[in-house]
């Protein structure tokens, strides 16, 4: 599934209009489609439903929507917002409506009554702006978004909510706050983008009736991970196969201040179905890691004085390099000039995929133009705080629009990033971005970085794609958090309780 950009949807709707669905059908189709969408969410017979409609297409969406309200059986008043729509089609749908002997009353002329209408309303329907709506709201605009959200009724919003814009993560601070947003035809980008989502509420997504066929060469920007993208990566193993088809991982991970961070990412990865795992670490974590985890074999390194592996330590792993088809590095190293030697000598000698994390994404921010020098595909799996020491970014600023900050450095570097937060996304080196749809607050808690670092190594190693192993790794990281919150809860899950939650999942996925 993809999002598409508001330009976007203008292109589909000129293809259909010469395909010969006219934007008057598309306008029916719409209106329609979120009146009957609003009664399966909430049954509007003899309830009191307010209808915002402005002068543009949304408001004509909405003044076809307000009469099959009334169809259905609700009590529908219709509130202009900026006055009667002078544009062709949504004059013609206010004419309508009006026809209909519908209640229909000017914010700014009736003020009594709107008061009386809004303080027994039942449902409330913004149609002012939709997707057409830039920069702040007007004082009368902006006055309709405070009535809608003080009001006590549910709150549908057609497209979007008026004061949030289609394509970027911004909204006049008024901008109204629906419990759910009737998306017409395909996704926005605001839907999905962290802090618009939001204000969003429960997304219903309603066919208007635009074909398929018209939308087969859109360049889309953003893409909705879901299930089938992970299916149609994670291949079902052959019954002669053996370890050695899928992939041998070398995990450089831990110190003795953090040996949990090796035994959650070698978990991680292990429980992705890694052929073979190889943890790379200094004699204290591996000793620690053996009591947890039989199954990797341990690469013995050297240990600084400060109990983090030395860079001294790159002659045993030039050894072993070789045989790996994928390395991750980062989890629970500590930060200190060893570690940054270490990673910059393993990425410049690395023969396979690389995956960063955490105190190696740390080390990077030091001297970025190493990654000038990598001649593989290397993942970046940084939090917010790790981002913005990595880009020179405040986070506040970062916050406010990741993807374009992201999508620039991710492209400039020709790296896959993975930035982690509310509704993680991964940037492959060029334009776009996979949104994630899964996972919870549950995750919020120190380990689940490192499971999630080793899911997408183990996924690497077996030859999943570099950018599908990261977007594949972050949608079952937080599927089974999601599912490990349903049974225990988001205070008391922890990282490996979410690992045991994969079990279920890839039997689901018959993987």
């Amino acid at each position: 599934m993809y999002a598409v950009t508001s330009s976007q949807m203008k292109e589909l709707e000129g293809r259909c209009n010469q395909w010969g669905l006219d934007y008057r059908t598309l306008m029916e189709n719409a209106g329609r489609a979120a009146a009957f969408c609003i009664n399966e969410t909430i049954a509007v017979a003899d309830k009191r439903c307010i209808v915002f409609c402005g002068k543009g297409n949304n408001g004509g969406d909405g003044f076809v929507a307000a009469r099959h309200l009334v169809e259905l059986g609700g009590l529908v008043t219709i509130i202009l917002v900026e006055g009667i729509p002078t544009g062709r089609l949504p004059r013609e749908m206010f004419d309508l409506a009006s026809q209909l002997g519908i209640e229909i009353l000017d914010i700014d002329v009736n003020l009594n009554r709107v008061d009386d209408v809004l303080a027994d309303v039942d449902i409330i329907v913004d149609a002012i702006y939709g997707t057409g709506f830039r920069g702040q709201l007007s004082e009368t605009a902006a006055h309709a978004c405070t009535l809608i959200n003080s009001a006590i009724a549910a709150v549908f919003s057609l497209d979007l909510p008026s004061g949030v814009e289609a394509d970027d993560a911004n909204g006049d601070i008024a901008c109204v706050r629906a419990d759910f947003t009737v998306a017409f035809d395909s996704l926005k980008p605001a839907h999905i983008m962290p802090l618009t989502a939001k204000q969003c509420g429960h997304i219903c997504l309603v066919d208007i009736g635009i074909p398929d066929e018209l939308k087969a060469d859109i360049e889309y920007r953003y893409a909705i991970v879901d299930d089938k993208v992970v299916l149609d990566n994670l291949k079902k193993r052959r019954p002669n196969s053996h370890k050695g088809d899928y992939g041998r991982l070398i995990n450089i991970a831990g110190s003795e201040s953090y040996p949990g961070a090796a035994v959650l990412s070698s978990l991680g990865a292990l429980r992705c179905g890694v052929g073979y795992l190889q943890l790379a670490a200094v004699p204290e974590v591996g000793r620690i890691a053996a009591v947890k985890l039989n199954e990797p074999t341990h690469i013995v390194l050297r240990a600084n004085g400060e109990g983090r592996i030395g860079v001294s330590s790159m002659d045993i792993l030039e050894q072993h390099l070789p045989r790996a088809t994928a390395i991750t590095i980062g989890c629970g190293l500590g930060l200190d000039e060893d570690t940054a030697q270490l990673v910059y000598q393993v990425l410049r000698t690395a023969p396979c995929p690389v995956v960063v994390d955490a105190d190696g994404i740390n080390a990077l921010a030091e001297n970025i133009n190493i990654l000038n020098d990598v001649s593989v595909p290397v993942i970046l799996t940084p939090h917010m705080g790790e981002l913005s020491r990595l880009l020179g970014v405040p986070v506040e600023e970062l916050e406010e629009n990741p993807y374009d900050y992201v999508g620039r450095f991710a492209k400039k570097y020709g790296v896959i990033l993975v930035c982690k937060g509310y509704k993680t996304f991964v940037a492959p080196g060029e334009l776009g971005a996979f949104i994630n749809t899964t996972g919870n607050a549950g995750l919020a808690k120190a380990g689940s970085g490192d499971l999630l670092t080793g899911m997408i190594g183990g996924l690497l190693a077996q030859g999943v794609s570099p950018a599908m192993a990261a977007v594949c790794g972050v949608y079952l990281h937080g599927k089974a958090a999601d599912a490990c919150a349903a049974k225990c809860s988001q205070y008391y899950m922890q990282p490996t309780d979410v690992a045991q939650e994969l079990a279920e999942i890839f039997l689901a996925y018959d993987r």
